[in-house]
């Protein structure tokens, strides 16, 4: 198996996450903010930006994290959507995160890659999730504005001082 190494990398491939971030930042904000989307759609759609940065930079940690997010911000769509009992609702939340993390898993096993980054995301995920009820700022959605545009900080971050090819 071949490896590309990020400092052979094409310059528009090392800032393409972060700047499909930004992107998702902004539509965030667009969407949520001032269409007033409802708050449920946020799981899936900081799984579909992830997902997109990791296409856009050749990322595969970021494609798996996507997947994870996508699959539990699917299930909370589909919950909230189309009422369960209220006892059913966290059953639901794992099957779906554990749908994304499955696929995650086949991606990155068959590159020799760890899940660290989508392990990590299931727990600040529920954290949140749980958290919500006691901090309502947690509702907001300039908070999860924030958030993605910190995460294209962290992933500029992690590429700085690459040689451009």
């Amino acid at each position: 198996m071949t490896s590309t190494k990020l400092s052979t990398t094409p310059i528009m491939y090392r800032w393409a996450a972060a700047t499909v971030f930004l992107i998702g930042a902004a539509l965030y904000a667009l969407t949520a903010g001032a269409a007033g989307w409802m708050f449920n759609m946020t799981p899936l759609f900081v799984g579909l930006v992830a997902i997109s940065a990791g296409i856009a930079s050749g990322t595969t940690r970021l494609i798996a994290v996507g997947l994870t997010l996508a699959g539990w911000g699917a299930a909370v769509l589909a919950v909230r959507n189309r009422p369960l009992p209220d006892n059913r609702e966290a059953p639901a939340f794992l099957i779906g995160a554990a749908r994304g993390l499955l696929a995650a898993d086949w991606l990155t096993d068959r590159r020799g890659e760890r899940l660290t980054g989508s392990i990590i995301a299931i727990v600040a995920g529920g954290a949140a999730f749980y958290a919500i009820y006691d901090l309502g700022v947690l509702d907001r959605w300039w908070i999860w504005t924030v958030a993605l545009t910190g995460w294209a900080a962290t992933e500029a971050f992690r590429n700085r001082g690459q040689a451009s090819s």
